[in-house]
C-alpha cells in the first residue's frame, strides 16, 4: 500500500480540517460575553487613594515601653510625630533605646541630655534649613512621682525640646 503525497498536501490538509470543523459546527461564531473592567479598576483605585490619604495624615500610635502604664484622660490631643522619651519606675528609653536606670539619671542627667542632644543633632542634619520643632512625646508610668516627671520635662527645654506631649490613655480619669 502506498501513499499518494499528493493527496496530502498541505493546502488539501487544511481544507480538511476546515471542513471538518464546520460539520461539527466549529464554525459558528461563538458569542463570547466580555466584562469591562475600567469602572471596576477605577473603584479600586479610588479606594487604594483614599485609604492612603488616611493613613497617611494620621500618625501611628505611640508604641508604648514594656513597663510603662499611662495615665488616663478624658480629654487630648491628636499624638505628633515626634522622638518618645519613656519613664519606667525602672529604666528611661529614647525612641525605644535605653538610656539607663531611673533613679540614676535622676541624679545625673548628663547621660539622657547627651542623647537628647545628639537626637537633636541628627534631625537638624536631616532635615536642613528647617527650624527644629523641639516636639517630645513623654510616656511617664502613671505611679512615678510628680517630682520626678516635672524635672525631667524641666530638663528638656534645656536641650531645645520645648513642646512636650505628655501621652495619656483615654478614658475617665476616676479609678
Amino acid at each position: 500500500m502506498s501513499l499518494n503525497t499528493a493527496h496530502f498536501g498541505a493546502g488539501t490538509f487544511n481544507k480538511r480540517l476546515v471542513a471538518r470543523k464546520h460539520r461539527r459546527g466549529g464554525g459558528k461564531k461563538n458569542l463570547m460575553a466580555s466584562l469591562s473592567l475600567t469602572s471596576m479598576v477605577d473603584m479600586f483605585s479610588l479606594l487604594v487613594i483614599f485609604l492612603l490619604q488616611t493613613f497617611s495624615t494620621s500618625p501611628e500610635l505611640l508604641a508604648i515601653t514594656k513597663g510603662v502604664e499611662l495615665p488616663t484622660a478624658r480629654t487630648g490631643l491628636e499624638i505628633k510625630d515626634a522622638p518618645v522619651l519613656s519613664i519606667t519606675q525602672e529604666l528611661i528609653y529614647l525612641d525605644q533605646k535605653e538610656i539607663g536606670k531611673t533613679a540614676d539619671l535622676m541624679k545625673n542627667p548628663e547621660p539622657l541630655m547627651d542623647k537628647l542632644a545628639e537626637l537633636r543633632k541628627q534631625w537638624v542634619q536631616s532635615h536642613p534649613g528647617e527650624a527644629f520643632k523641639g516636639e517630645i512625646n513623654l510616656q511617664a508610668h502613671r505611679d512615678l512621682p510628680g517630682t520626678w516627671i516635672s524635672q525631667i520635662m524641666g530638663m528638656l527645654p534645656s536641650q531645645h525640646y520645648g513642646s512636650i506631649s505628655l501621652a495619656v490613655v483615654g478614658g475617665s480619669s476616676g479609678g
